[in-house]
Formats: C-alpha cells, structure tokens, sequence
C-alpha cells in the first residue's frame, strides 16, 4: 500500500486513544471507497503515515477486523473485506427490520421540537445540490428519528450496516449517488408525517419500504457496473 489514503488530522494526539484514531481514519477510508476492497493494510506503512509506533495500529486493525471491515489472518498482511451482493441485499434487508422497529420504537418519544427538527432536515436535504452534504442530512435526519427509541444496540448495528452498505454505493457510483433525492424526501416526508399522527405502525411500514427501495436502486446501480455479456464485473 502505497502513499495511504487515510486522513489525518492535527486531533490525534486529542482523541480518546492513538489506536481509536486510527481505527476512524481507516474505517472513514474503506467506507468512503478510498481504500478498496482487497486492498493490503501494511502495518509499518500505516505506522509511519501516523508517526507512531506499530502497536495502536495493531490494536486498530483488531477493531476493525471485529466490525468484518478487514480480514487480518495469523502471518498474513491485513486486506479490506469485500462483501458479496447477496450479502449486501442482507445487510439492506436487516435495515429495513432494525430501522423499521426503531421507528416504531421513537414515536411516542417524538415530541414538537424533534418533530419540527426532523421536518427541517428533510426540506435541506431536498434542496440540497451538494451530495456530502445531502449524505450528512440524510444520516442526521436517520439518527434523529431513532435516537429516542431506546435501543442503543439496534442504534449501532444500523450505524455499522448503514456505513457498509454506502461505501459500495460510493463506489459504484463513483461518488454520484443513487440520484434518489427527490424521492427520499418524499418518504422522510411520509415518515414524519405519520410520526407526527402518533402512528407507530405506520412509520415502521414507512421506513422498512423506504430502505427498500434504497435496495432496489442499489441493485440496478450494481447491475449497470456489469458488462454487457452479463458476466459479473469489477450510498439512504
């Protein structure tokens, strides 16, 4: 791995611990798509992009091989795990279940001020033209709505699937998206709508079909990546 593309920031020596930096710069860069699936993660390259010494990295690449972002095999050098599609239709599919249940689950904490906040990140993230920015809204507006659920574990699976599945969206799309803006705002709009009715079951339907047809357009991305004799090829 040569010239690493993973950020760093002056906040290192600020951060909780060496290894939980580098743990998020790496983690940022594999969701992002700078760093490929079966790319090599060299431990003595990465230690000298840091300035530190091999032991943070070490202990970073075991957090990351526990979330199944890197494979890091005895005697082996560490490499970024690629997931099939049919894995990533599942890690779609287990959203929908997680993020319709934490709708569910955070209606009835919604008071006027979420409720209002929420309505307000959907009428920015509809006028945005800026695709990091609309990705930030998007997630704020994601966060907001189950953050009151109470479900901190299902919270951070959601988390951990939700940044799996958009580097490949990333990637395939080469950084365009799924071109969906519109269409979302009109679910978030749908979502909020019946949150604000105080219909949990509606919401959960809501979300779960909205993930849904995020899957829908993430499959026809991956199908037009494959070339025209059909054979297998090389975001929400």
């Amino acid at each position: 791995m040569q010239g690493p593309p993973i950020p760093f920031t002056p906040e290192l020596r600020n951060r909780r611990t060496t290894s939980d930096h580098i743990a998020d710069a790496l983690r940022a860069a594999i969701n992002s798509g700078q760093l490929a699936d079966g790319a090599e993660l060299n431990q003595v390259e990465i230690a000298g992009h840091f300035g530190v010494s091999r032991v943070p990295v070490r202990e970073a690449m075991r957090q990351l091989q526990a979330e199944g972002l890197i494979d890091a095999s005895a005697h082996r050098r560490a490499v970024v795990r690629g997931i099939g599609i049919d894995t990533l239709t599942e890690a779609y599919e287990l959203r929908a279940l997680l993020e319709g249940r934490l709708a569910a689950a955070a209606v009835p904490n919604l008071d006027r001020a979420r409720l209002d906040r929420l309505a307000a990140l959907n009428r920015e993230l509809r006028e945005s033209r800026d695709h990091t920015r609309y990705l930030e809204l998007n997630s704020e507006f994601h966060n907001t709505l189950y953050e009151v659920a109470d479900r901190p574990l299902a919270f951070e699976f959601v988390e951990s699937l939700r940044q799996r599945s958009e580097r490949y969206v990333q990637m395939w799309s080469r950084g365009r998206g799924l071109n969906r803006g519109r269409q979302v705002a009109r679910e978030h709009a749908a979502i909020v709508r019946l949150a604000k009715q105080g219909d949990a079951a509606g919401a959960q339907r809501a979300v779960e079909e909205h993930i849904q047809h995020t899957l829908d357009a993430v499959l026809a991305l991956h199908e037009d990546q494959l070339p025209s004799n059909g054979a297998d090829g090389d975001d929400a």
